[in-house]
């Protein structure tokens, strides 16, 4: 094999993607320990429903990362460097910059508005997620080497990339709700296409 297709024996692999592992496990953590925390004190928690499709969301793309992480094994071994593995831990670190937003502390006193939060910090919310998709695009075209035309993947990039522009520029509860409901069945298609052997 030509040393400009090597690709990283697995213990290196291994190696280098554990950060990007740790990134993604407190992404999932912050969720479930929120999730548990608000239930604990419903009475002073009130409720959103765009802010829990949105949690959804969050949750199922943090599994899909750390699912589709294991095809970096195939990345050839000249393109790794320091610089590669800041870039791969920039898409996660945005994603949990969004959990952040979304699921705050509990405050020692008082209620917490969810849907008041999500209206207020909704436009760094959205260009989080903004970020966090030009990141995956990146990713796939750079280190995966995927074409840029795959579709219907592109497609649903796109409609996403826009939804997350609109949520940016007109911030509110009932646009969190509208683009959540939209979103939800984008994001459940797009993880049902990956397919990623771990053999």
């Amino acid at each position: 094999m030509p040393e400009s297709d090597a690709i990283l024996d697995v213990g290196a692999f291994k190696h280098v993607v554990v950060p990007i592992g740790v990134v993604i496990a407190l992404g999932v953590v912050r969720i479930i320990s929120a999730a548990s925390h608000y239930v604990q004190h419903r009475d002073r928690v009130r409720f959103s429903l765009g802010h829990a499709i949105w949690c959804v969301i969050l949750f199922l793309w943090f599994v899909g990362l750390w699912w589709i992480t294991w095809g970096l094994r195939h990345v050839q071994a000249d393109l790794w460097s320091y610089f590669t593995l800041i870039f791969l831990l920039t898409g996660p670190c945005l994603l949990y910059l969004a959990v952040t937003l979304l699921l705050p502390d509990l405050p020692d006193q008082g209620e917490l508005d969810l849907a008041e939060r999500l209206e207020r910090l909704g436009r760094a919310f959205f260009l989080s997620l903004a970020g966090f998709l030009l990141w995956l695009v990146t990713a796939e075209l750079w280190l995966l080497q995927e074409p840029w035309w795959v579709l219907p993947k592109r497609g649903f990039q796109s409609v996403a990339l826009a939804l997350f522009g609109i949520g940016a520029a007109y911030p509110s509860r009932w646009m969190a709700i509208a683009l959540g409901c939209v979103a939800l069945p984008l994001v459940v298609v797009a993880l049902a296409t990956v397919r990623a052997k771990l053999g």
